[in-house]
């Protein structure tokens, strides 16, 4: 039988500047040479669960965290956040001390945008995270391999060219 605390840790690295290192643990914890600040609170379930799959997946998650303050809102707003890789990482704690027994990389990708909702009326203050993964590029549809030939359009009974620009028509870069 094992025991130990879960915690989630979440790397946010902006392109050109330091990053982000925060984490849903009740205490700040040092991980990997980093201090992991206790913030924000990551609503409970919306997490995605994770499973092991062979091959390649490419599979966007997003999240919702409360009680965001004022500074970390504006920067998300601001687009300060947009296309900077976020990593999510499982940690264990020892129960007894709080300290690191094991950590593992749970989700690596690249923040899309955000959304914001703040109402004091209601008291409500989340922003959902929508997290596309690290594989992002294979979204891209494809340029086509090349367009008709100029000389179809000179000769217009020429047909020599005409399947050019077809072969990767109706091809999708996503693999599952």
């Amino acid at each position: 039988m094992s025991l130990g605390v879960f915690v989630t840790c979440f790397d946010v690295l902006p392109k050109g500047t330091n990053g982000f290192h925060w984490t849903d643990s009740l205490i700040d914890i040092s991980l990997d040479g980093y201090q992991y600040t206790s913030f924000p609170d990551i609503i409970s379930g919306s997490l995605p669960s994770y499973s092991e799959q062979k091959g390649i997946t490419n599979d966007a998650i997003n999240f919702k965290i409360s009680n965001v303050n004022a500074s970390v809102r504006a920067l998300a707003l601001g687009g300060f956040l947009k296309d900077a890789q976020m990593n999510i990482k499982l940690v264990i704690l020892n129960p007894y001390d709080s300290t690191v027994i094991d950590s593992m990389l749970m989700f690596s990708g690249f923040i899309d945008y955000i959304q914001a909702v703040l109402d004091p009326n209601q008291k409500t203050n989340e922003m959902t995270v929508y997290v596309n993964s690290i594989y992002k590029k294979l979204d891209f549809q494809p340029s086509l391999i090349a367009a008709n030939s100029v000389y179809q359009s000179m000769y217009k009974g020429d047909e020599y060219f005409s399947l050019l620009g077809q072969v990767n028509q109706n091809q999708n870069w996503k693999y599952k």
